[in-house]
């Protein structure tokens, strides 16, 4: 490990010396500057309290003046009392403020247009909506918490355009995939960017969040460069504003309920109804009573309802921000504990939050942003979730008030597995717990009215313990005398990042303004496990009293280095120019391919800002966006994936042996994605906004793990080959559609739709084996290649499918090892997805729908592989039939299922386009009503304000598919999934 840390420090570059010396000598000639006249302050918007950029500062009567930089903040020289300053910015109110003996004037300007002056945070800098020259889409704290989520992607499901969010689990412990403009890698990782506070990391706790900005195009990510390939999540954390302290306190409890969709199980006597039958029909000199219960015998269990519990869940929140002029401070705990539907499932999450900031002087000011969680899951299911749907409704969990065990009890078992969870449960545990810590400090100063320096540190670490334990009581480990396995991971993200920041105003309406800087950021990771056998029942230690029976750790580490460069041009507010440089190394790639360079330029024209549109009655706002530039990726692959490595773990003859794993690449270097967007902005009567954007994304380079013959001694080889191409149509629309009214009315709907396709592999290859979804030249990631499914065969009941000959011509066969692997036409990328909102407000009363929905998807059913396997596996349940569904019984009948033979029908069940379905879906997400108690009543219980809120989550799905839930990760394969619940949730919130 010492030559891989030497290896990983060779990324600290003279160059963070040059620019830390510059700064000091910068700092230390104008440490002394003239301070006479000088006049500094903030500007803020009215409605959200956010710093505003590009506000213009000018001295009455003169060209002297400044902007605001991204922080709202400004600084002036050579003012002198009795001046008048005009703040002004497009879509504020401008404003006149008469310079007195002050040294500090701060301004809360009020908008004429606040859908066009809302403030996106763009991380390294932040803009206004009329002002932004990227595809970027800003989602408020507000419209991320109607629902009940514990995790960021949660809370984005369908609330911005192009970003697809997939549930793969309802359990509340795992997080959802989270996809921006679709999958642009192959091997690699697809996962956005996360960026907290300003710098890459930080923990984003749903409690803890102000907004969340995505950005999509090379305009807006630029900035990131290497770590931008797949989007960029921007969350902003909550703060303090100057004035009264205010202390807010929130409650929310709720409970959720299964639901299984339009999936359902036959129940004892469905089931046994029709197997006696086939029975009797196949076997009719049998005795049935050997193959199935009598009437009295069968159980009739649901197992569903002895697996799966309604659920609680709460949430509580206590907050208090305030702040003088130089100083605010925004201090939280919450508390955050759901239980999984599933029982024996659940997690509780601690987490507290300090952020201050202080004005040390009117040109030094400083932040420090801490949050700290600790969160404890657990997963005592025991294998219930396998169990409620495979466990036969004959068998009985209980005999004379006991849980059975069917594997040393007297009483006949019917189910395949001879298990029963309800028996197990109390003997298999499983719990983890995960502290992580989060340290931000910034310093920034003023060193001259136009210039400033900044340094933002971050400090992040996680711990993480788990503990498995199989009692010997249970049947999972009573051949070893029980089973305990101990595991322990910790790991640390240090960052640095430390930039130059200008910004000026000059001649009539031009203004430049930009950044230089660099970052440093570095990675460690270790973990260590163990597991022994024979432990004394109830005692889950470690101890000499057990036998070891394996052993396992690891260390890894990484490391970034990054200089970067941003310059924006404009003229009166109506021509912009964006751009961006930013050159990335990464320890991962070869010695010689460490570095990648990495730039956008972006192009905005304000068209209603022209003469001939100002002040137009119908169109309030018209901009054309275009941009270009390239981002990388580096994630997804492992830390030393260049390195020629040996594993160290095995033994030869009780010596200490090596044999080698990974051959070396020391060409291996940046996935790269070229992108292309152009955009549209418009604003019609003051009511209607309309965002469009058309992208092209070529990934290139892939970081690709190419298999490698066996005979070579190595499963693959990570190297830069293939390319995928993504391109789409994004379009957001808003409207107030009742305005002027007591009764208010909003609307909101985004719409995303993507097309992808593999357009390189390497050498002549076309098609690369991956299961179902296998790689193949022109054809979209994750399309299905199976056999093609061609019904049932009218005179026998038998499956067929298709058979491509020699000569290009198609057959039917029933024998499944002679039908044709084919591509069948259809894959699992959505082909449209997005979300509706709709708001209603009446006096105090606040009505709140949101919808999500996919459309153009084709998922893979695997749970029919098992539950509608016409006989295959008759000691598993069987699924009911759908509506249109028929199962073939007697020659003629033009069937959807082949007939039911005990044992299987000639491998109906076995994967094919059979179990291919059409994957879209609406769902009612959430659906909220909200009381504020009028203020007059709030006052006399000494309180600033009361909301109360009532709510529901998944309601309601509509759907075809005969699943449990449509909603899935990008894979579009549906097994056993943990379902979601239906929730109803009550809350109340008060400030004082």
């Amino acid at each position: 490990m010492n030559s891989t840390f030497m290896y990983v420090q060779t990324l600290v570059c003279p160059p963070a010396r040059w620019l830390l010396a510059l700064g000091l000598f910068l700092l230390s000639i104008t440490i002394h500057a003239q301070t006479t006249g000088s006049l500094s302050g903030s500007v803020i918007d009215s409605e959200n309290g956010q710093g505003l950029p590009g506000v213009n500062v000018v001295a009455k009567g003169s060209s002297r003046g400044t902007t605001t930089d991204g922080n709202g903040r400004y600084q002036l020289t050579g003012i002198q009392p009795g001046t008048v300053l005009v703040f002004s910015s497009v879509g504020y109110t401008s404003q006149e403020v008469t310079v007195g003996s002050q040294t500090t004037i701060d301004l809360r300007m009020v908008s004429d247009n606040k859908s066009l002056n809302e403030v996106v945070v763009l991380g390294y800098t932040s803009t206004r909506q009329k002002t932004l020259t990227g595809s970027a889409q800003a989602v408020s704290a507000k419209e991320l918490k109607d629902v009940t989520a514990n995790n960021v992607g949660q809370l984005l499901q369908g609330k911005a355009a192009g970003v697809f969010v997939g549930n793969s689990s309802g359990d509340p412990r795992v997080p959802p995939k989270v996809l921006v403009r679709g999958i642009g890698t192959l091997t690699a990782s697809s996962n956005p960017l996360y960026v907290v506070d300003g710098v890459i990391g930080g923990i984003p706790n749903p409690s803890d969040i102000e907004s969340i900005t995505v950005l999509k195009d090379a305009a807006s990510t630029a900035l990131y460069g290497a770590r931008a390939s797949n989007g960029v999540i921007v969350v902003t954390t909550r703060r303090g504003t100057s004035g009264k302290t205010q202390v807010t306190a929130r409650l929310n409890k709720g409970v959720g309920y299964l639901s299984l969709g339009n999936f359902r199980l036959l129940n004892g006597q469905e089931l046994y109804s029709l197997q006696k039958g086939v029975y009797q029909r196949d076997q009719p000199n049998g005795n049935v009573n050997d193959y199935l219960p009598t009437p009295e015998a069968n159980a009739n269990t649901n197992w569903f309802d002895i697996a799966f519990r309604p659920a609680t869940n709460t949430l509580a929140e206590l907050s208090a921000s305030g702040g003088s002029d130089k100083t605010r401070f925004f201090l939280s705990g919450n508390y955050y504990q759901e239980e999984g539907i599933l029982k024996g499932t659940g997690l509780n999450r601690f987490g507290l939050r300090l952020n201050f900031s202080h004005n040390l002087s009117e040109k030094f000011r400083v932040s420090l942003n801490s949050a700290g969680t600790y969160t404890r899951g657990y997963d005592n299911s025991n294998g219930s979730l396998y169990g409620a749907y495979t466990y036969l409704p004959y068998d009985d969990p209980y005999y004379n008030g006991q849980p059975y065990n069917p594997i040393t009890g007297a009483k006949k078992w019917y189910g395949r597995d001879n298990a029963n969870f309800v028996y197990n449960q109390p003997f298999n545990t499983f719990k983890e717990n995960t502290f992580a810590g989060d340290v931000l400090f910034k310093a920034e100063y003023n060193l001259l009215p136009w210039l400033s320096l900044s340094t933002t540190n971050r400090a992040q670490t996680n711990y993480y313990g788990s503990e498995s334990s199989q009692d010997l009581r249970g049947n999972a480990a009573a051949d070893v005398l029980g089973r305990l396995t101990d595991y322990t991971s910790r790991d640390y993200n240090l960052l640095t990042s430390n930039l130059l920041r200008f910004r000026h105003s000059f001649g009539d309406g031009h203004s430049l303004d930009g950044l230089a800087g660099y970052e440093y950021q570095t990675y460690y990771f270790e973990s260590l496990g163990a597991t022994g056998k024979g432990i004394f029942s109830g005692l889950n230690i470690l101890d000499a009293t057990s036998q070891p029976e394996s052993i396992n750790g690891t260390k890894t580490d990484n490391a970034f280095a990054s200089y970067l460069f941003q310059a924006n041009y404009g003229y009166k507010e109506k021509y912009l120019v964006t751009t961006s440089f930013r050159r990335d190394g990464s320890s991962k790639f070869g010695r010689d391919r460490k570095y990648g360079n990495f730039y956008a330029v972006g192009l905005s024209w304000i068209a209603s800002n022209e003469a001939f549109l100002n002040n137009n009655p119908t169109l309030n706002n018209l901009k054309f966006r275009l941009s270009y530039g390239t981002t990388g990726n580096a994630d997804g692959i492992n830390d030393y994936a260049s390195q020629g490595l040996y594993n160290l773990t095995g033994q030869y003859a009780g010596v200490p042996s090596a044999y080698p794993t990974r051959i070396e690449n020391p060409n291996l270097s940046w996935e790269v994605s070229n992108n292309t967007n152009f955009g549209v902005d418009a604003t019609l009567w003051n009511r209607l906004n309309v965002t469009v954007d058309l992208y092209n994304r070529l990934t290139n380079n892939l970081l690709f793990n190419r298999p490698l013959q066996g005979t070579s001694g190595y499963a693959f080889i990570t190297e830069n080959i293939g390319a995928v191409r993504n391109q789409g149509l994004e379009v957001v629309l808003s409207a107030d559609i009742l305005q002027k009214t007591a009764l208010k009315w909003r609307t909101e709907v985004n719409v995303g739709m993507n097309r992808n396709e593999l357009t390189a592999l390497y050498g002549d290859r076309t098609f690369v084996a991956n299961g179902q979804r296998p790689f193949a030249l022109d054809k979209p990631l994750n399309s299905w290649y199976m056999r093609r499914w061609m019904g049932v065969d009218a005179p026998t009941g038998d499956p067929l499918w298709q058979k491509v000959n020699a000569d290009g011509t198609t057959a039917t066969t029933n024998n499944y090892n002679e039908a044709t692997l084919q591509f069948i036409g259809s894959n699992a990328n959505p082909k449209l997805f997005g979300g509706i909102r709709q708001v209603l407000n009446w006096k105090n009363f606040e009505l709140n729908a949101f919808f999500t929905y996919a459309a153009g998807v084709t998922l893979y059913n695997g749970d029919r592989n098992l539950f509608d396997n016409d006989g295959a596996y008759d000691r598993y349940n069987l699924m009911a039939l759908q509506d249109g569904w028929s199962r073939w019984e007697k020659p003629g009948d033009i069937a959807t299922h082949p007939k039911y033979v005990i044992g299987g029908n000639k491998n109906a069940q076995r994967p094919s386009s059979r179990f291919l379905e059409n994957g879209n879906y609406l769902r009612l997400r959430n659906i909220s009503l909200n009381y504020d108690l009028p203020k007059a009543l709030a006052s006399k219980a000494h309180l600033g304000s009361v909301r109360l809120t009532a709510s529901g989550d998944n309601l309601f799905t509509v759907t075809k598919f005969s699943g449990i839930d449509p909603d899935v990760a990008e894979t579009g394969e549906v097994g056993t999934k943990y379902p979601f619940s239906k929730k109803f949730v009550f809350g109340v919130q008060l400030s004082f």
